[in-house]
């Protein structure tokens, strides 16, 4: 306590009696380094402005660093570890940690059992409660079937590349939840745990569908495809809208975001957005989260080529309203 006291007192006189007289000759980060040293020794001072600027000597130095690291010896190292390195002026910013920077960088992003993962910590989960549900252009003409590229799933995967390159880590699983269609929101259920357990830097979940209606003639059919289809910037895309189950105990989080999404989907496309649909019966596993979304994009009325068209808009809201409420 008596050395600190001591210790104190002269770096005071230091300041009051010493460094007036040197301030003609020191910047503020000299004289910030001084005191740094003076008080601190266990402190090491790092200061790249004095590393050589030129090409040439960044070459030297690297020879020289590597001649010199060949003869270090061990002691040397251990001295070096007992100080505390700290940076001093525009140095205060230290290099971005390499380790943090591949923990988010992207990967491979083709699927593999099922599944795509587009970045190391995602987070956001896409999967399908009713994965058979397919589009109008669908060969098999049921709207339900394992027809892939005509169906939800095709929609998922291009909703995960669109987010994606807003530079959202994305889950996308292609799994068949519905093959027993009774039991579908349990197997979802099952195969959304199974995920957020995997990946724990998830924090919003959407189960994508698409609206079915009862299509009984041709007529029919038109007037569904008109009712669930717009057109933006000359393209002819499917309208969606998101369901809230209000069986949920979080119904009032759900609902919130719900008509949040959906007022600024209003804001920023006219006409491309339905009401929320609250379900009375419901959970739609969407007490898994507060931010689970179930959204139906288009219906067995719209083409799957006219509901892919939608992702690109429904990426750029879902990145707009999740990067202004984190």
């Amino acid at each position: 306590m008596l050395k600190n006291k001591i210790k104190a007192i002269k770096v005071g006189f230091l300041i009051v009696c010493i460094l007036p007289t040197m301030s003609y000759a020191l910047d503020k980060e000299d004289i910030l380094k001084f005191l740094v040293k003076s008080s601190y020794p266990e402190v090491k001072v790092i200061d790249k402005s004095e590393k050589s600027e030129t090409k040439e000597d960044k070459e030297q130095e690297v020879n020289k660093d590597n001649t010199d690291n060949k003869a270090t010896t061990s002691e040397e190292k251990e001295s070096d570890e007992e100080y505390v390195k700290i940076h001093v002026g525009e140095e205060n910013i230290p290099d971005v940690d390499k380790e943090k920077e591949t923990e988010t960088e992207k990967m491979d992003t083709n699927y593999t059992n099922d599944l795509r993962v587009t970045n190391k910590k995602p987070q956001i989960l896409i999967y399908h409660s009713h994965s058979s549900e397919t589009y109008s252009d669908s060969p098999k003409n049921n709207y339900h079937s394992a027809d892939k590229e005509n169906s939800v799933l095709a929609v998922g995967d291009a909703l995960t590349s669109e987010l994606s390159d807003k530079g959202w880590g994305i889950v996308h699983s292609t799994t068949y939840n519905d093959l027993s269609y009774n039991e579908s929101y349990k197997n979802s259920f099952n195969t959304a745990q199974s995920l957020l357990s995997q990946y724990d830097s998830v924090k919003v979940t959407i189960d994508l569908h698409r609206d079915g209606q009862k299509i009984s003639n041709n007529a029919t059919k038109k007037a569904l495809h008109d009712k669930y289809t717009t057109e933006i910037n000359g393209e002819k895309v499917a309208k969606f809208f998101l369901v809230v189950g209000q069986k949920n105990k979080n119904v009032a989080t759900l609902r919130k975001e719900a008509e949040a999404i959906t007022a600024l989907a209003e804001e920023k496309y006219p006409g491309l957005v339905c009401p929320v649909v609250p379900k009375p019966y419901g959970r739609f596993n969407q007490y898994m989260t507060d931010n689970s979304l179930l959204i139906e994009i288009g219906s067995n009325a719209t083409s799957t080529k006219e509901a892919k068209a939608t992702t690109k808009y429904v990426a750029e809201i879902l990145d707009e309203y999740y990067r202004n409420n984190k």
